[in-house]
């Protein structure tokens, strides 16, 4: 009789979870998310709407696009450096930090991207200049900036295409994710990507806003899919930002139902948090995110709420 009662305990906290929007775990009962704080100056909580975030991992510091500046953050979540985000190379789209510590930075003057390697007061090293591009991608138009093991990576999430160069702008590879997705050419504009990440085996992971999955491709191209729709947890409403921890833990942001799920790497969904509201770690429209090898999680949202951060534990 103990154990039965204990039993409907645990289930009623569980309920209880759900129906108040809060974290639920029904799989290890060891995940933990914990909200820190706000990215902020010294005046209080910046208020971002759909910010871009990128990671310094060896100086330990957040870079944030957004409206007219680029900001950088120390550990602690506090502004500690600026620059415009129009420079000689025109408007900053977005960044990306090499182990060196300097920036790579994503550009467009007059319609045309560019990229150029800056040092670390984003004081311009030199342009990089895409090389050897084959004819189909000569409109390629990127918006997304990843750097994966020296790797340049340019992502268009509207024309559904990744395309890699090395360090000096040279044409390796490129990826064309609509392919994946089984999307059509016809299709192919009208269905786009939420966004791109990597997994730490080098796959490929994708979501895809218009029909609720998240795809990952395999580096032997293997493609799989998850994800359904719905409001219960583990469910997608409108999947859009994706990250990936050193454990090949996938985190999802769900931009509709305001709340970020997390699975491993088979697919199991493991935890969900966030919902909708003005309490400390609630979220409005949750988008980009990134997360450190501190387990640090960093979520950039609609509606001014600035830029998120959670620490995710195992207990």
């Amino acid at each position: 009789m103990k154990r039965t009662g204990n039993r409907h305990v645990a289930l009623l906290v569980i309920l209880a979870a759900v129906l108040m929007g809060g974290p639920t775990n029904a799989s290890t009962g060891e995940f933990k998310v914990t909200y820190l704080y706000n990215l902020s100056d010294f005046t209080g909580t910046i208020p971002y709407s759909l910010a871009k975030i990128a990671l310094d991992a060896t100086a330990r510091e957040t870079y944030v696009i957004s409206g007219e500046t680029v900001k950088v953050f120390n550990n602690s979540g506090m502004e500690v450096y600026r620059f415009t985000n129009t420079m000689e190379s025109g408007i900053v789209y977005d960044a990306a930090i090499d182990e060196q510590g300097r920036i790579l930075v994503l550009a467009y003057n007059n319609g045309t991207p560019g990229l150029t390697l800056c040092n670390y007061r984003a004081e311009p090293i030199k342009p990089i200049e895409f090389k050897g591009l084959p004819e189909k991608l000569a409109a390629f138009k990127p918006n997304r900036l990843i750097l994966k093991d020296g790797t340049i990576c340019l992502v268009s999430l509207g024309s559904m295409m990744v395309v890699m160069l090395d360090p000096e702008g040279n044409y390796v590879k490129h990826m064309d994710l609509a392919e994946a997705a089984g999307v059509t050419e016809e299709d192919r504009l009208n269905t786009g990507i939420g966004a791109v990440a990597f997994d730490s085996d080098g796959s490929v992971l994708f979501t895809s806003p218009v029909t609720g999955k998240v795809f990952r491709v395999a580096a032997d191209g293997k493609v799989d899919s998850f994800g359904k729709r719905g409001s219960a947890p583990g469910k997608f409403g409108v999947p859009t930002g994706i990250t990936a921890d050193g454990l090949g833990n996938y985190y999802i942001s769900d931009k509709l139902r305001c709340a970020i799920l997390v699975f491993d790497r088979q697919f199991k969904f493991i935890y969900e948090f966030g919902g909708r509201g003005d309490a400390p770690g609630s979220l409005v429209g949750p988008d980009d995110l990134a997360i450190d090898a501190e387990g640090k999680l960093y979520v950039g949202q609609l509606g001014k709420r600035g830029v998120s951060v959670f620490k995710v534990t195992r207990d």
